[in-house]
């Protein structure tokens, strides 16, 4: 197989949201002061989730946002990018400022990483079904090779098992793997292991895999940009 190709979200991906409590207090790593049996002791735990060591104000033509980001993810899937082991794609409603916000921040070259075009920024036409049309597309541009590429779609609001159905019904030529993040922490470190296995050997993997972080919390509307 050719090497897979990775579409990213960013907020709740790679930017995180953790409870303003937890991160005031510390952040992942630091839950000492919770009761024995608070959850968020295990959710937030370095055994679960990265550290998020990268913390920035950035600003955009709608306002000003907060970004929290774990530097040992963006620098090792820019790596991975720049070897040539991963096709590197943003999918995210950051569309417009990616490589003018997101890639400076990220430290990730823009002749490297690519943007999806999924969405009108003016008109918004699109924005509920660009992402998901734009993988399926792919996994029909790879059906039709001779050596195609797996798939790699990271996104906390959008991988889910609808959407899952719908690309297993296409019936993918080469293994998707789709992988949905506690918002809260981003990729956990039991997701990060998943998608280093599957970027190293895709053909142990089935048609589609569909990975959801067991704590995940649904939430009304879009967190983020």
């Amino acid at each position: 197989m050719n090497r897979p190709v990775l579409y990213t979200d960013f907020d709740g991906v790679l930017n995180a949201f953790p409870d303003k409590e937890i991160q005031d207090n510390g952040g992942v790593g630091h839950t000492q002061w919770l009761d024995d049996n608070d959850s968020r002791a295990q959710l937030y735990s370095t055994e679960r989730a990265f550290v998020l060591t990268g913390d920035d104000i950035v600003r955009t033509p709608c306002g000003y946002y907060r970004i929290r980001w774990s530097r040992n993810i963006a620098q090792t899937l820019h790596r991975l990018a720049s070897e040539g082991d991963i096709e590197l794609n943003w999918l995210t409603t950051w569309q417009p400022y990616c490589s003018r916000i997101l890639d400076p921040l990220l430290g990730w070259d823009p002749h490297i990483e690519h943007t999806a075009i999924w969405y009108d920024p003016i008109s918004y036409e699109r924005r509920y079904t660009g992402k998901l049309s734009t993988v399926f597309s792919r996994v029909r541009f790879e059906a039709t090779q001779a050596n195609p590429s797996p798939v790699i779609w990271l996104d906390d609001e959008e991988c889910y098992e609808t959407a899952a159905d719908r690309i297993r019904a296409l019936s993918p030529k080469a293994p998707v793997l789709m992988v949905r993040p506690d918002a809260r922490i981003g990729i956990s470190r039991r997701q990060w292991r998943i998608i280093q296995k599957f970027i190293r050997k895709p053909e142990t993997f089935p048609e589609l895999t569909l990975d959801e972080e067991p704590t995940i919390r649904e939430y009304p509307g879009h967190l983020g940009f």
